[in-house]
């Protein structure tokens, strides 16, 4: 009876899941040329989310798919830890193999193309020792993120992987430590090159511009997502690369070709601040506009306090009047001075002590009824502008926007051109000519010409941007060639406030020290006590 029990009760599981077959292969039945498919054959074309729709259709992909039978999930999970294993034991071709397997079964997985890449370009690249062999494991990695590119053509995440090309291309080839040899490598790359890609445009930083164009492009004109990824930095990759053409051609000895890549840079940056950049908080900014918004700030100010000239210094005394003794004694100690617990009241004494606009339009409508709509109104124009010029102020300074717009500017003069000229022929003359005589004096013009540009752009000598901290490279190069004759830096050389604000490491320490003693700046440190 138990027997014949469980007979039936496998049959009727029998008969369910072949029931249950029906509605699914309904479902799920393919697109032919005449039909369209089932319901999820059918959503799938609604949404494009068809391989068709996404990118290239490979069938080795397609075929994988539907050999793993619905156990897709867990293939992917067994290469996965393959791929770990393999990195582990350092077998890069049994890892290059699998992560084309994984490639297969994941085509349209956007984080996979990324990290796949980075650890090819990254981590593996790193394990070898010759060049040429960390450069092909580069390459590879920036290979198989194109790869990923091409599956994921109509992808809405599509201008992330274009964005990555740019980024990878640009920093793994132009920053890496090798990047004299990759950067060479890369241009006579002919593996890697299209036919019709002229030679002087296979600098890296030229093509790496073109994929951040192309991510550019594909938000503006294709309705892509860039993701999570900073507006700022999303944008403004294509013409700092740009600007990274211009510096390493310049360090080839291709200074009018610099100029004019600078020059187009220039123009590129100022598009970037004219570009409309939705803020997180949804307001639409424009860098460029810091300035015209900063002006309508104090023009709505103004006639605000026109409204009422003396009610901010009478809010001001009616908000000190209400402070007790204790809280008097607070504010008159030096910081230094307070406990903790007094300076977080200090803290909240100054916000009180605050009279904002807010409030003066607040009194303001209290004394003038007739016309509390109109002050309201004033109000709130100048709180949303100011609003707008601080968000607009928070993402120039997230992408140092001024820096790079005077970079751009400075490197086109003709002190600057000169200034890089002589200084790569000093370069020359130390390195490849063992001359420091001549070497001594290239470095001696150059710093003239530095001077010029300094005296002419004046915000450089800032600590927020990096020409200080390029120069006191060039200053330490100057110093090695003095030491040759052991001398020190003469005390008429035009770059000492370089050297004082940018010698982080403290590499002129005693330079500076002697030069503040022999000034009485500062005092000379004590002989040692004879015993």
């Amino acid at each position: 009876m138990s027997e014949q029990r469980s007979f039936y009760r496998k049959l009727i599981y029998g008969v369910v899941i072949g029931l249950l077959l029906i509605p699914l292969s309904l479902l799920s039945r393919p697109a032919t040329v005449s039909e369209p498919g089932g319901k999820l054959a059918q959503m799938r074309e609604s949404y494009g989310l068809s391989q068709a729709d996404l990118g290239e259709v490979d069938p080795a992909s397609e075929t994988i798919k539907l050999a793993t039978l619905g156990l897709r999930g867990v293939a992917v999970n067994l290469l996965w830890e393959k791929a770990n294993e393999y990195k582990k034991k350092e077998d890069w071709t049994n890892l290059t193999a699998t992560l084309e397997q994984l490639a297969k079964l994941q085509p349209n997985f956007i984080t996979f193309w990324k990290y796949q890449s980075w650890n090819l370009s990254y981590n593996v690249s790193v394990e070898f020792d010759d060049y040429h062999d960390r450069y092909y494991y580069v390459r590879r990695g920036i290979q198989f993120l194109e790869q990923g590119e091409r599956y994921n053509r109509g992808s809405r995440d599509i201008p992330q992987l274009l964005w990555e090309l740019g980024w990878f291309i640009g920093q793994k080839v132009g920053r890496a430590d090798e990047k004299e040899q990759y950067r060479r490598l890369f241009k006579a790359d002919d593996v890697y090159h299209p036919p019709d890609r002229a030679p002087q445009d296979r600098d890296n930083w030229l093509v790496s511009k073109e994929w951040y164009d192309k991510a550019v492009e594909a938000v503006d004109f294709a309705g892509k997502s860039f993701g999570r990824k900073s507006p700022i930095v999303f944008f403004s990759g294509g013409p700092k690369s740009q600007m990274s053409y211009g510096e390493a051609i310049e360090d080839d000895g291709l200074f009018e070709r610099g100029r004019a890549a600078w020059t187009k840079a220039a123009a590129l940056w100022r598009e970037f601040g004219d570009r409309d950049i939705e803020h997180s908080t949804g307001v639409i900014l424009n860098l460029n506009d810091e300035a015209e918004l900063r002006a309508k700030v104090d023009e709505l100010r103004k006639q605000l306090e026109a409204l009422g000239p003396n009610v901010r210094d009478e809010l001001l005394t009616e908000a000190k009047a209400k402070l007790s003794a204790a809280d008097q004694a607070i504010l008159a100690k030096p910081m230094d001075k307070l406990s903790p617990a007094e300076q977080e009241t200090y803290y909240k004494l100054q916000d009180q002590l605050t009279i904002t606009d807010d409030k003066v339009a607040a009194r303001l409508a209290e004394q003038m009824p007739d016309r509390k709509r109109e002050i309201l109104k004033l109000a709130a124009d100048l709180r949303e502008t100011e609003r707008e010029a601080n968000f607009t102020d928070n993402y120039k300074e997230n992408a140092n926007f001024e820096y790079w717009k005077t970079r751009a500017e400075f490197e086109q003069t003709d002190a600057a051109v000169q200034a890089r000229e002589l200084l790569h022929q000093a370069r020359r003359a130390y390195r490849d000519n063992a001359d420091p005589v001549a070497a001594r004096k290239y470095y001696e013009e150059s710093f003239a010409r530095w001077k010029e540009v300094l005296d002419a752009f004046p915000t450089l000598r800032d600590p927020d941007g990096t020409t200080g901290d390029d120069i006191i490279e060039y200053i330490k190069e100057y110093k090695t060639v003095l030491e040759q004759d052991d001398e020190t830096i003469p005390d008429d050389f035009p770059l000492w406030d370089i050297i004082e604000k940018f010698d982080s490491e403290m590499n002129f320490e005693a330079e500076l020290r002697a030069r503040q003693e022999a000034k009485g700046e500062a005092p000379a440190e004590a002989a040692p006590a004879v015993q």
